[in-house]
């Protein structure tokens, strides 16, 4: 699933059934956009890796229990967006299968036709904002396009505090 959050191209993988699509329906009902459902074509253009929805399946969305919706007629069509660059993604992972990390946590990668991305690992359970958590990560995403990182910094601030201590 692929969808525009803050103006950040954010692919959401995951098992089925795993909350993409539900996570999806949040960030749409916060002014985010879907660009594809459950197929998402990708190409690349000068460099840049794009993604898309297949036009037979563009602008409807599946969810469990509902069944398929047409994005448009719920919410417009500014709810759409037709393709996009894909700057990044995030994996919906089981609770349970997780690490429960926490801190200063190693970088992840995501390949896709060559093009190496960001890649968040989100754990799931029931009763989590995972749509907050979504956009926190597409945040954090930006402040390091600007050079801010935020764990880093946390770091920065121990290590400094360690050495005054020690000294």
């Amino acid at each position: 699933m692929l969808v525009s959050v803050k103006q950040v191209g954010v692919l959401l993988i995951g098992k089925s059934g795993i909350g993409k699509s539900e996570c999806a329906l949040e960030l749409i009902t916060r002014h985010h956009k879907l660009v594809a459902d459950d197929l998402v074509i990708t190409s690349v253009d000068n460099g840049t890796l794009f993604g898309k929805s297949d036009p037979l399946i563009r602008g409807y969305m599946e969810l469990h229990g509902l069944g398929v919706i047409k994005v448009q007629s719920h919410f417009g069509k500014q709810a759409l967006c037709a393709k996009k660059r894909i700057d990044m993604v995030i994996d919906f992972i089981d609770w349970d299968k997780s690490s429960h990390a926490r801190g200063f946590l190693k970088p992840y990668t995501y390949s896709i036709l060559g093009r190496k991305l960001p890649l968040v690992k989100l754990p799931v359970r029931p009763a989590r904002n995972m749509a907050s958590l979504v956009e926190v990560a597409v945040t954090s995403f930006l402040l390091k396009n600007q050079g801010i990182d935020e764990a880093k910094e946390l770091e920065q601030r121990i290590s400094e505090r360690i050495g005054s201590t020690n000294g």
